[in-house]
């Protein structure tokens, strides 16, 4: 008797670890959520359609239906207004561009391909400030711990009723090969043309799938990335990668100028995970950008552009693996107005923007990836950074410069144009008092990271003959 009740709890047992696995299945890569107004069904109240975008590694568990948060205030909170919708059926899936090779000695399993699946549903938001969220269980199971998966948007609908938020223009997940330089990008188009700002924040965890909260994981900062406040653009430095999988988040803030005053509206976060590994296939490179007939010139620098103008950028790549073949693309064509892909020869792409010429002046950034064809495919993404003004370039004032300055009001940083490349650049306060001296990089381009001590207030950046380069507005930490 007693052999027979330890041979069952054997079984038992080992019937438990075989479906361990599949409870651990679930592999989210990450995901985002994002809204756009639509036309209202119920008088004064405004409303959405939100779209929840979920990354999962291809041996992961179908996910047909999902359910989405949404609250007002701390996530704990009781507002009659908040709410959940269950059931929320997919409503497209894709794969991404990034391929595995087959075979068993290619160094990784097929978890390395991702899908897509987006799901959509329209609600009301009264006015407030909103969460929205969703929760998951189990983030992709090659991470060193198991951790339920949280990802939201915010919207502050109480001044403005309606408002696109920032739409990412790539899905394109990081993958890190090697210890060369490597670049992606989580840019983003915003439709309305508010302003917006990119910073790398922890990663999110829900402790109770059940409930709308999100607390940080600890060390869940990238420490591979290195980020651009201003266009989102993301740098992998050369140097030894430890091999893993990673986390990284980062969120786009989004500021409108109501009633003359700088006021955050929204934000969105895009959270993932990403793998690194020590493979011999090298990331192929973007070399050189010729706009028009002009001579080539780096893909970093900014491009001027004015609105209703056609320009052509032709850029060019190289990959260091002898053989390989090179494709190009970019989803930004299919976000931003105007702008197409056409590949050239084997080692170069075109991109070609017709301006519109409603187009408000400002800054804009598009995306092109290109990829090699080894084992698996490594890939790199440049992000442009574009100047679109309606004036004519060559005799555009100088003063004018001090609508360049990004994002506008700032808090930890702030980017603007100079003149020219290496000039020196003082920051004074509205005393006159110089409280930063700065200087621009090879592009122009100053970017000002103030002490978090810096008071509230309107400062001033200067070059060195005293001419005014930006008014920079430092909003209250």
């Amino acid at each position: 008797m007693n052999q027979f009740f330890h041979w069952r709890w054997l079984l038992a047992g080992l019937l438990w670890l075989s479906l361990g696995p599949a409870a651990q299945a679930s592999h989210i890569r990450g995901g985002d959520i994002a809204y756009n107004s639509i036309a209202s069904t119920t008088p004064n109240v405004p409303r959405y359609r939100v779209t929840l975008r979920l990354f999962r590694d291809i041996t992961g568990v179908e996910q047909p239906t999902v359910t989405l948060y949404g609250t007002i205030g701390d996530c704990h909170s009781v507002d009659p207004r908040n709410f959940r919708v269950d059931n929320i059926l997919k409503a497209h899936t894709s794969r991404l561009d990034q391929v595995a090779c087959v075979g068993s000695n290619s160094g990784f399993t097929s978890s390395f391909n991702t899908d897509v699946f987006l799901y959509n549903v329209d609600v009301d938001l009264p006015r407030g400030q909103w969460t929205l969220s969703f929760t998951g269980e189990n983030r992709n199971a090659a991470l060193p711990a198991i951790h339920n998966f949280y990802v939201a948007a915010f919207l502050d609908n109480r001044l403005i009723t309606q408002d696109t938020s920032p739409t990412f223009l790539s899905t394109l997940l990081p993958s890190l090969q090697g210890n060369l330089a490597q670049r992606y990008s989580f840019s983003t188009y915003d439709a309305d043309r508010d302003s917006v700002a990119y910073s790398l924040v922890a990663s999110q965890e829900a402790l109770d799938v059940q409930v709308p909260c999100g607390t940080a994981i600890a060390g869940a900062v990238s420490p591979h990335f290195q980020l651009n406040p201003a266009t989102g653009a993301v740098t992998i430095p050369t140097g030894g990668v430890q091999q893993g999988y990673y986390l990284t988040a980062v969120r786009v803030d989004e500021y409108r100028q109501i009633a003359g005053t700088w006021q955050r509206i929204g934000s969105v976060t895009r959270d993932i995970s990403y793998l690194a590994q020590n493979l011999a296939n090298q990331p192929p490179s973007f070399t050189s950008l010729a706009v028009g007939a002009s001579p080539a010139q780096s893909p970093d620098q900014t491009i001027n552009i004015r609105a209703g103008q056609t320009v052509d950028l032709t850029l060019t790549a190289a990959d260091p693996d002898a053989g390989q073949h090179l494709r190009f693309s970019s989803e930004a064509t299919g976000i931003v107005p105007g702008l197409s892909l056409a590949a050239l020869t084997a080692t170069q792409a075109r991109l070609t923007w017709r301006v519109p010429a409603s187009l408000p002046p400002g800054f804009y950034t598009v995306t092109i990836a290109v990829f090699d064809d080894g084992c698996p495919n490594s890939t790199v993404e440049q992000t442009l950074y574009l100047r679109v003004t309606n004036q004519t370039l060559a005799t555009r004032p100088a003063t004018d410069a001090a609508a360049v300055a990004f994002p506008m009001p700032f808090r930890d940083q702030v980017q603007f144009q100079a003149i020219t490349g290496g000039q020196l650049v003082f920051i004074v306060d509205e005393l006159g008092r110089t409280v930063a001296q700065l200087r621009a990089g090879a592009d122009g381009r100053v970017l000002w990271q103030p002490a978090a001590s810096l008071p509230a207030g309107l400062y001033l950046a200067r070059g060195a003959d005293g001419r005014p380069l930006a008014r920079l507005l430092h909003a209250a930490n």
